[in-house]
């Protein structure tokens, strides 16, 4: 059967980067899981997931992007997982019967250090905004009931959420991360929440994600240490949460995050309604845990500089 060529319309530079070591015949990986706007890979020796998706989606770390759907809806349905990836030519990627060129795509490429240069002033009044989006807005089977009753906001909390088998478990991470900010010593916040929930990203992942791009990009100190000091243990994040997830939170601590939570950041003085929207859009109920994990993270900043009482 002849190949069928596709373009891809977006590649992240890192990716690219990575692409380019391998010479053409070369098994880069193979299909990891297949979804309607998304396939991921992962590589060949499991040190990297990356992902090709449809191009409504949010450009994420490691994504190609097309805007052949008709070419992509017709790869899903004749792929499955396992099917081997390969590199054929100087820049293009092969799955079965299906190539994907890269040679005139536009490059990616964003990260937290280069926007944290120039810091915007933090505001209580910027707080005010984003919890007042997730009030009205966000997604519930997730940490909005969680969230909403750690910070006073309880009387819109159902019996049936407290009742769920997450709720309590969220809510003794988010005390336990408040009182080791107090006594000025993060120790294991990230392994209270890695895995915490369903999904393919669970919710503690995606409140991790949120609350760490904000505190890198906003410096915090306590944050910085952590990070300098070799905290991380990725090997045991990998065994707490799924492959989707961990590659996720591994990006993001190296300062890669996607697109809407990005544009989110840097915006955050002009309350950004659209940033918001588009982080809100992201999975089911991911979108909305990661806002949460923005403004939890943003709150103890506020304290931190002494801008909002505890």
């Amino acid at each position: 059967m002849k190949n069928k060529l596709c373009l891809i319309h977006v590649l992240d530079k890192h990716l690219l980067d990575w692409f380019n070591r391998f010479k053409t015949g070369e098994q880069i990986g193979i299909v990891h899981s297949i979804f309607d706007k998304v396939i991921n890979f992962i590589s060949h020796d499991d040190s990297m997931l990356f992902s090709l998706a449809k191009d409504r989606i949010v450009q994420s770390p490691k994504m190609m992007k097309t805007t052949d759907e008709f070419g992509f809806n017709a790869m899903c349905s004749s792929i499955k997982p396992s099917n081997p990836v390969v590199k054929v030519g100087e820049k293009a990627i092969q799955i079965k019967d299906w190539q994907w060129s890269y040679m005139f795509s536009e490059r990616w490429e964003r990260e937290l250090s280069p926007l944290s240069q120039v810091k915007p002033a933090l505001s209580e009044s910027h707080l005010a905004y984003i919890d007042a989006f997730i009030e009205a807005n966000g997604r519930d089977g997730g940490l909005l009931s969680a969230w909403k009753y750690v910070i006073g906001r309880d009387e819109g909390v159902s019996e049936s959420s407290i009742d769920t088998i997450y709720f309590q478990p969220f809510v003794k991470g988010f005390k336990t991360i408040t009182e080791e900010i107090r006594k000025r010593q993060l120790k294991e916040f990230m392994y209270r929440f890695a895995g915490l929930g369903v999904g393919l990203t669970p919710s503690g992942d995606d409140f991790l994600t949120g609350l760490l791009a904000t505190w890198h990009y906003f410096g915090f100190s306590l944050y910085q240490d952590f990070m300098s000091q070799g905290n991380v243990e990725f090997a045991s994040l990998k065994r707490r949460t799924t492959d989707v997830s961990y590659f996720m939170l591994e990006n993001c601590c190296f300062g890669y995050v996607n697109d809407a939570l990005l544009d989110l950041l840097e915006c955050i003085p002009h309350h950004p309604t659209n940033s918001l929207q588009q982080v809100l859009s992201i999975g089911s109920t991911s979108g909305t845990d990661m806002l949460i994990g923005v403004s939890f993270a943003y709150r103890q900043l506020l304290k931190q500089r002494n801008l909002l009482a505890d």
